[in-house]
């Protein structure tokens, strides 16, 4: 059986932004890092969609912010809005309070505490929590074709590759596809309801 750290997750408030913010800077090339405001506005939109995932250090009394998973709501549409998917886009341009398709912006997890499934953690924790005071019809993301830890994650969570978007990232030095990256935009989707 594997020894997993314990994990509280709980909702983000605007007192975990700099340590938000650090995660952010330490997972993420500076060309696709999101600013603070940003952060604070999804914090501040959509609460219930953005969780924080802290790791506490009995024989310290401490606790450290390990990770962090936010979202918002969109309308439902079959047809995918493209212009809705842009790094450091206002979550109020595109957050609806009755949408019915989750929409996931940002995931990530402090190098410091790899290793422990706390990105699988946060998605299951935030697909139950946000899936239970809402009736959503699916989840859908973007993801670097360039990050295929990220892809595998999002096809072991259930998502499914429903179209792409050439040349969205940049090209980055720094993937982990091998020696040709592309900077593709992968959309993908979970349905959540039937």
């Amino acid at each position: 059986m594997e020894n997993l750290p314990s994990v509280n997750i709980r909702k983000a408030n605007a007192d975990d932004i700099d340590d938000i913010m650090e995660i952010e800077h330490l997972s993420f090339h500076p060309e696709v890092i999101e600013s603070k405001k940003v952060f604070e506005d999804r914090i501040a939109a959509f609460p219930d969609g953005f969780l924080i995932a802290e790791i506490k250090n009995e024989s310290e009394g401490s606790s450290m912010i390990a990770g962090y998973i936010s979202s918002e709501l969109w309308k439902y549409s079959e047809e995918i809005p493209y212009s809705n998917f842009n790094l450091n886009h206002s979550v109020y341009e595109t957050h609806c309070n009755d949408g019915k398709e989750l929409y996931i912006s940002s995931v990530a997890v402090n190098p410091a505490a790899r290793g422990g499934k706390i990105g699988k953690r946060l998605f299951a924790a935030l697909l139950e929590r946000v899936s239970k005071e809402y009736e959503l019809k699916s989840a859908i993301l973007l993801v670097n074709s360039d990050w295929q830890n990220a892809y595998k994650m999002y096809r072991e969570e259930g998502f499914v590759t429903v179209d792409k978007i050439p040349n969205f990232f940049p090209i980055l030095e720094n993937s982990d596809s091998g020696d040709d990256p592309s900077g593709v935009g992968i959309i993908m989707r979970k349905p959540l309801s039937d």
